[in-house]
């Protein structure tokens, strides 16, 4: 799950950020009587329980910055404005284009069922759901959508379109991991998780030759995630087996 980057101290300590977002918070937040201030604009008001209008417009504009990198660092490295491709001149990539966002889908849809199965069993999992609770409270359907979209483009363009070619699977997947640090050692797993994500989509990007499925898969599993997210309470992990009481 990757839909933030917004730091906000409470309690004495900061929120966990998501992805890229928390870099974004790095690179031009502020605060300010007590608002995270994101290049010039109010994003996190903590007195109050509606997220600000603006935020997911900001969040999604750092996307599309990430995108834009990715795409001159391709044009430049390739000498070609295909990023979505690996070999734009392969025969049949229509017919690819249109199957490999199905294969995608199926596998966000996997992965958020693991994620849902063993949320239970995994301590960090609800940890991570109170902070995201916490940093974006109840956004718009629109504003989930805007956000799950902008961060699968932005960060598929960037990591699978431009990284990958240049770097391998290996450190681009690496360093997506490396974007998803949380200042909070019990999300550290959170970390590992995103590592293991980056290979995954890294993998369908080279398996089928183009973006389409990475850039699907990690569309479902944001926008699921953050659904869940901003519309159930967090689970309650367990520690430990349940015994009957009395035994």
């Amino acid at each position: 799950m990757d839909a933030g980057c917004l730091q906000q101290a409470r309690g004495g300590g900061k929120l966990a950020p998501t992805p890229a977002i928390a870099q974004a918070g790095r690179l031009g937040g502020r605060s300010r009587g007590g608002s995270l201030i994101f290049f010039g604009v109010p994003v996190i008001d903590p007195s109050s329980s509606k997220p600000a209008p603006a935020r997911a417009e900001v969040v999604a504009s750092f996307y599309l910055g990430l995108a834009l990198v990715g795409f001159l660092w391709h044009a430049i490295g390739q000498e070609n404005n295909d990023f979505w491709r690996a070999e734009p001149d392969l025969a049949g990539d229509v017919f690819d284009l249109l199957w490999t966002p199905l294969l995608g889908v199926l596998f966000g849809a996997a992965v958020v069922v693991v994620f849902r199965v063993f949320e239970r069993r995994w301590a960090w999992l609800p940890a991570l759901h109170r902070e995201f609770r916490a940093i974006l409270g109840r956004p718009t359907t629109r504003e989930l959508v805007l956000l799950a979209a902008a961060s699968a483009v932005g960060e598929e363009i960037l990591f699978r379109g431009a990284m990958l070619d240049a770097w391998g699977l290996w450190v681009s997947s690496l360093l997506f991991a490396a974007l998803h640090v949380s200042p909070q050692r019990e999300l550290w797993p959170w970390t590992a998780s995103a590592g293991l994500l980056g290979l995954g989509l890294a993998g369908l990007t080279l398996l089928t030759g183009n973006l389409g499925a990475a850039v699907a898969a990690h569309f479902v599993i944001n926008l699921l995630n953050l659904t869940h997210v901003t519309r159930r309470d967090p689970a309650v992990a367990l520690r430990g087996p349940v015994r009957p009481s009395g035994l």
